[in-house]
């Protein structure tokens, strides 16, 4: 069985935030101090684990974050997320990879910021380059995926994601190539940030605007209704929790509740969750 370390042997977060710093002046947000870096010994009532959260702003981006999350004996989560500034259209990031003990999950996406119904060119102008960097991976990656992966929440793929998000379950010793894999995905990220210019044209703004909050809503509802949340509160109570996805996506407007579990969407579990036969449970 892999082993689950409390210290950062993989140095994602911080690798990934380094390749964005060689080209963007990032400024520091402010991070509660229950989430920027704290070891959680345990309780009754709450299993021990660590968490480190970074968060930045910077020129054409809204907010970069990235953080490492350790369950203890469970799990390790890296997560990175960078969103463009209002009136920027190239993509947003979106990168995690799971470690545990039978498995790694690995997630990531560039999520289009226009609407691709109204923006017919928009694949053209920013995509290739991910569809040309997945096919240089994909055969590395796929020999080790360990199986079919639950299927994708369909309101996320259809009104979020790309069409070419990655989502698979492989076995331990892809972490060396998913890792490569997701670097190099920053750094086309980072070219797309590089030519990216300010949108001009009045519709293509308004339709852009409307889609950031509908994606960043939706986005937060779905990924807080999986195990996301419960695994996070687990360890960190759901004051945790809550600052941990406000750390990601923003705070909620108008503000939600922080010492509880929240309701989004009218959801208590994710469409996803459910096509995947999944149960949360504690332990998961």
């Amino acid at each position: 069985m892999y082993q689950i370390s409390a210290e950062d042997t993989l140095g994602l977060n911080d690798s990934q935030v380094a390749l964005v710093r060689k080209v963007i002046a990032l400024e520091p947000m402010p991070v509660d101090e229950r989430i920027a870096d704290r070891i959680y010994p345990g309780s009754e009532t709450n299993q021990p684990g660590r968490i480190r959260t970074q968060v930045f702003t910077g020129e054409k981006v809204s907010r970069i974050t990235a953080y490492r999350f350790h369950r203890e004996g469970l799990l390790n989560e890296h997560l990175f997320h960078a969103w463009p500034a209002p009136g920027y259209d190239f993509p947003a990031l979106t990168t995690v990879l799971f470690e545990r003990p039978d498995m790694v999950i690995l997630g990531a996406d560039l999520l289009p910021i226009a609407d691709v119904a109204f923006d017919r060119t928009y694949y053209g102008r920013w995509m290739l380059e991910f569809a040309d960097l997945l096919a240089q991976f994909w055969p590395e990656l796929i020999e080790h995926r360990l199986g079919a992966e639950p299927a994708p929440d369909p309101y996320f793929t259809n009104q979020i994601g790309s069409t070419t998000s990655v989502l698979l379950y492989l076995d331990t010793d892809v972490i060396p190539t998913a890792v490569r894999f997701l670097n190099e995905l920053t750094e086309l990220w980072i070219t797309l940030h590089d030519r990216a210019q300010p949108r001009t044209d009045e519709m293509a703004a308004d339709v852009d605007r409307r889609r950031v909050q509908l994606m960043t809503k939706a986005y937060k509802g779905l990924d807080y209704h999986s195990p996301a949340s419960d695994s996070l509160a687990a360890v960190m109570g759901w004051p945790g929790a809550n600052l941990q996805f406000d750390s990601v996506f923003g705070p909620d407007v108008p503000a939600g509740t922080l010492d509880s579990k929240r309701t989004y969407l009218d959801m208590v579990v994710s469409p996803g969750t459910v096509s995947a036969g999944r149960t949360r449970t504690r332990n998961e």
